[in-house]
C-alpha cells in the first residue's frame, strides 16, 4: 500500500522527542463517484499556475504547478503516452525548487542550456514589487536552482533610466507577467503593466545586442504602451491605437476613473504563425479572457482586433474571478495546449479551476477545443477551500473512517457550500482504502450561514460511543450525541448549535481529550488568532459541563503558551490534536503558515508552558492553514497523518510516532522481542527475534534511504554492514505484523 518510509528515528523511545526529518508521502487509494482517484492526496488546487519542466532530466517535460493559495509548489512526473495526459504526483521534486516563492512563478530557459530557469515575484525577499531570478541546472538526475545575482542591493531584475540610474522592473504582486522573445532576437523580454495601470510596458533584453549571447539579463524599457492598447478597469474591451507606434489616447473624466490597475494576467504566443506575439489578457474585474491580435511586427507591436470571450469560437473560458492563461503541451502530442485558471485568492471558483483546451491544430497556428474544467483536480480529494479531517469508525467494522469538513465550495455572490464528507474505509486492517459514501454527512449544510466545518469525535458523555463536535467560522460549536451505544454504527441525534455557550471568537477547531486525566473528557479548541483554548470538564462522567468563558479558571485561553502565529501576524489558525504516548500526552497542531508544530512536557503541567520539540514536524510542506488527523490505519504500529489545507485537499504521510499506548510495560515487552548484537557493529550485525513465524527487516541510513532489506523465518538473521559508511542506522523489524524499531551504530 505504501512506499518505503524515508524518516529517521523509528524507535518508540523517540515518540516524545522527534527529529525534524522529512516524512515520506503516502499513496492511499480514494474512490469518489465510482472513480479511483489517481492523485488523491496531492492536496487540491485553487489558483494554479502551470509550467512545463523536465524534473528528472529524462528529456521529457513534466509538470510544475505553483498555487497562489498558500504559495505552494506541486510537481508531477509525466507518464503519459502521445496524445494522453497522465501525471504522477512526485512531491519530492518540489524540494529542489527555491523555498518561499511568492505570488507567481514563470519557468523559462533564458540561456537555452536545456534547464528551465525560474522567474518569480521579489516581494517577500525584497521590499519592492519586482522580479528575482533563479537559474536552473541538473544535479544528480534532478533539476536544481541557484539565485541569480544582479549588481544592485536586492539582486532584482533592473533597467536603466534615462538619467543613468537603475530601478527594478515593476511587476505587481497580483499580476502575472509575460516573459517571452517579443522582438524576435532570440533572448527573452518582459511585458508588465505600468504601476499606474492601463498601459503595458515592454522591457527588451539587450543581452544579444550587447554581445553577451544568451547568458545575461540586461533590460531596457523600449515600449511604454506595448501594442498601443489601454486596459480600463470599467470595461473589458481594451482601447486600440489607430496606427502602429501610437498609444490609445485616454483623456478627460474617463481617465480619472480608469487610471488605476487592479490586477491583470498576461500570456503571449504566436497564434497565426506571422512571427510576432499575440496576447491573452485576464483582468481581476472580469471573468473571461481577452485575446488581442497583434497586427504589427516583432519590432512594433500593434493590436488590431480582440476577442473578449476567448476562445469564442469554442467554449468561452468563464472563470469567476480573474482568469489567467497558460500555454504548454499537456497531452504529449507535441502541440501546446491552453489552460485557464482563476488568479484571485479566496474570491474565485475553487474547484473547476483548470480549464483544459486541447490544441487540435499546430503550435504555430493553434485551435483550442474545450475538454474539461477540472484537469488534475478531478483526480484529487478536493473540497473547494479548506479541509478539516478527523478519524472515526462510523460503521463499527474496526477500521478507521475519515470525516472531512470544508470551508466550502465557491458559489456565486460570495456564498459557500460547506459540508461534512464521509469517506468509508473499504480496505483492510493492513491496507486502507477510502470511498466517499456521503457528500453531505449529517446534513450540516442546512446551516448555510455557517462554514469552515471542523469535526472532532469523542465520548463526551461516557456511554461508550463517539459523539461529535464541529467547529465553525463564528467560533461556536455544533454538537450531536451518539445514541448508538458501544460497538454499533453511529446514530446521531439532532444538531445543537452553540454547545455550552462556548464562543472563542473565530474559526473554532475542537478536539476531545481528558487532558487533566480526571476521568472527564475536556475540550481543547484552536482558533484564528493562533492560541489554543482549554475547557475543563466540570460536570460528571455522564453529564459533561463547561464554563463557556475561556479566560475563567479552570479554563485557559492560552494552553501551553502556544501561539501558532508568526512574528508580525495577528492570525495563526491553530488546529490542535492530542495523542497519548506511553502515558504521556503530546500535542500536534496545524498552523496558518502550514508547518506542523509538536509539543510535549504536558503531564502535570497544564497551566505551564509546553515544550516545543519542533515547529516543522517531518518537514511537512503542504500549504497554508493545515489541520492534522492521526491514526494507525495500516496496522504497522506507527501512526499515519492525514493533513487538510487551505486549498481544500488532503495529504498523507507515514510518521515514526508509535501507536497510541497507555501501557509502557506492554510496549517494553514488544521491544524485547528483537535484540541486536554486536552494537556498535563492525563487519556484521545479527538480529534475533524469538517469536515464531516470518520476520522482515528494513534498514535505513540517517538520511532515510533504504540500504538493506530481507525476510527470514528462523530465530536470527545476519546482515553484512562492512560495506556501509560509519554512522547511525535505523532498523524496522516486522514481527507477527507488529513494527519494532531499533537503532544500530556502524563503525
Amino acid at each position: 500500500m505504501k512506499s518505503i518510509v524515508c524518516i529517521t528515528g523509528l524507535l518508540l523511545a523517540f515518540a516524545l522527542s522527534l527529529p525534524a526529518q522529512p516524512y515520506q508521502p503516502m499513496d492511499i487509494p480514494f474512490r469518489v463517484n465510482g472513480k479511483n482517484l489517481a492523485l488523491s492526496l496531492a492536496g487540491g488546487l485553487n489558483n494554479p499556475q502551470f509550467n512545463e519542466i523536465d524534473l528528472n532530466n529524462d528529456q521529457i517535460n513534466d509538470l510544475y504547478i505553483f498555487d497562489r493559495t498558500g504559495d505552494v509548489q506541486l510537481t508531477f512526473i509525466n507518464e503519459g503516452t502521445p496524445g494522453e495526459a497522465s501525471y504522477r504526483f512526485a512531491p519530492q521534486y518540489a524540494a529542489y525548487f527555491p523555498a518561499e516563492l511568492n505570488d507567481w512563478v514563470l519557468l523559462r530557459d533564458f540561456n537555452q542550456d536545456g534547464a528551465m530557469d525560474l522567474f518569480t515575484q521579489a516581494q517577500g525577499r525584497a521590499p519592492f514589487q519586482g522580479i528575482i531570478v533563479f537559474y536552473g541546472y541538473y544535479q544528480n538526475g534532478h533539476i536544481a536552482f541557484q539565485r541569480m545575482l544582479f549588481d544592485n542591493e536586492y539582486s532584482l531584475v533592473n533597467f536603466t533610466l534615462l538619467n543613468g540610474t537603475e530601478t527594478q522592473v515593476y511587476v505587481s504582486n497580483v499580476d502575472y507577467p509575460a516573459i517571452d522573445d517579443l522582438d524576435c532576437d532570440g533572448d527573452l523580454d518582459i511585458l508588465t503593466f505600468n504601476p499606474a495601470g492601463g498601459y503595458i510596458e515592454m522591457y527588451a533584453n539587450q543581452s544579444v545586442e550587447d554581445g553577451y549571447g544568451l547568458d545575461s539579463l540586461i533590460f531596457e524599457l523600449v515600449e511604454d504602451c506595448w501594442g498601443g492598447i489601454f486596459e480600463s478597469s470599467i470595461e473589458q474591451a481594451v482601447g486600440l491605437a489607430e496606427s502602429p507606434g501610437d498609444c490609445f489616447n485616454l483623456a478627460g473624466e474617463q481617465a480619472e476613473v480608469t487610471m488605476r490597475h487592479p490586477g491583470s494576467t498576461l500570456l503571449t504566443f504566436d497564434s497565426d504563425d506571422d512571427g510576432d506575439k499575440d496576447l491573452v489578457l485576464g483582468d481581476i474585474t472580469f471573468s473571461t479572457l481577452n485575446f488581442l491580435l497583434n497586427g504589427g511586427t516583432c519590432q512594433q507591436a500593434w493590436v488590431v482586433d480582440q476577442d473578449n470571450g476567448y476562445p469564442s469560437y469554442d467554449v468561452t473560458a468563464n472563470i469567476p474571478i480573474f482568469p489567467a492563461a497558460f500555454f504548454l503541451d499537456l497531452n504529449n502530442d507535441g502541440k501546446k495546449d491552453l489552460i485557464a485558471s482563476p488568479n484571485a485568492i479566496n474570491l474565485s471558483e475553487n474547484y473547476n479551476v483548470a480549464w483544459f483546451y486541447e490544441n487540435t491544430n499546430t503550435t504555430e497556428e493553434p485551435v483550442f477545443e474545450f475538454r474539461q474544467q477540472d484537469l488534475l483536480v478531478g483526480e484529487m480529494v478536493d473540497l473547494g477551500s479548506g479541509a478539516y479531517p478527523a478519524f472515526v469508525d462510523y460503521n463499527a467494522d474496526g477500521l478507521q473512517d475519515l470525516v472531512v469538513g470544508n470551508i466550502g465550495y465557491w458559489m456565486p455572490g460570495g456564498q459557500r457550500d460547506a459540508r461534512l464528507f464521509l469517506y468509508e474505509n473499504t480496505g483492510t486492517a493492513d491496507d486502507p482504502a477510502f470511498e466517499l459514501v456521503n457528500a453531505n454527512f449529517l446534513n450540516l449544510n442546512v446551516f448555510n450561514d455557517n462554514y469552515s466545518f471542523a469535526p472532532a469525535f469523542g465520548d463526551l458523555d461516557n456511554d461508550g460511543d463517539m459523539d461529535i463536535l464541529v467547529g465553525e467560522i463564528y467560533g461556536q460549536l455544533f454538537y450531536a450525541e451518539n445514541t448508538a451505544g458501544p460497538g454499533n454504527p453511529v446514530a446521531y441525534g439532532p444538531w445543537q448549535y452553540g454547545y455550552m455557550g462556548i464562543n472563542i471568537g473565530q474559526l473554532s477547531i475542537p478536539f476531545i481529550v481528558d487532558l487533566n486525566r480526571d476521568g472527564l473528557k475536556d475540550l481543547i479548541v484552536g482558533e484564528r488568532t493562533g492560541n489554543i483554548n482549554y475547557f475543563q470538564n466540570i460536570g460528571a462522567a455522564s453529564a459533561p459541563m463547561f464554563n463557556p468563558n475561556p479566560d475563567e479558571s479552570p479554563n485557559l485561553a492560552g494552553l501551553g503558551n502556544i501561539r501558532t502565529s508568526v512574528p508580525g501576524s495577528i492570525t495563526g489558525y491553530s488546529a490542535p490534536i492530542v495523542l497519548d504516548q506511553e502515558g504521556q500526552y503530546i500535542l500536534i497542531t496545524g498552523t496558518e503558515v502550514g508547518q506542523i508544530e509538536f509539543y510535549n512536557d504536558i503531564e502535570g503541567n497544564i497551566t505551564g508552558a509546553f515544550h516545543q520539540e519542533t515547529e516543522t514536524l517531518g518537514d511537512i510542506k503542504v500549504g497554508r492553514r493545515t489541520r492534522p488527523a492521526m491514526a494507525d490505519i495500516d496496522n504497522d504500529g506507527f501512526l499515519e497523518i492525514i493533513i487538510g489545507n487551505e486549498r481544500g485537499g488532503l495529504s498523507g504521510f507515514q510518521t515514526p510516532i508509535s501507536l497510541n499506548s497507555t501501557s509502557p510495560a506492554r510496549e517494553a515487552v514488544r521491544e524485547e522481542i528483537v535484540k541486536v548484537f554486536p552494537n556498535p557493529a563492525g563487519e556484521w550485525v545479527t538480529l534475533q527475534a524469538g517469536a515464531e513465524g516470518k520476520k522482515s527487516l528494513s534498514l535505513f541510513n540517517s538520511s532515510g534511504q533504504l540500504v538493506a532489506e530481507r525476510q527470514w523465518n528462523g530465530e536470527r538473521t545476519t546482515v553484512n554492514t562492512g560495506g556501509l559508511p560509519a554512522g547511525l542506522y535505523f532498523a524496522r523489524v516486522i514481527v507477527n505484523g507488529k513494527a519494532i524499531g531499533k537503532k544500530i551504530l556502524v563503525r
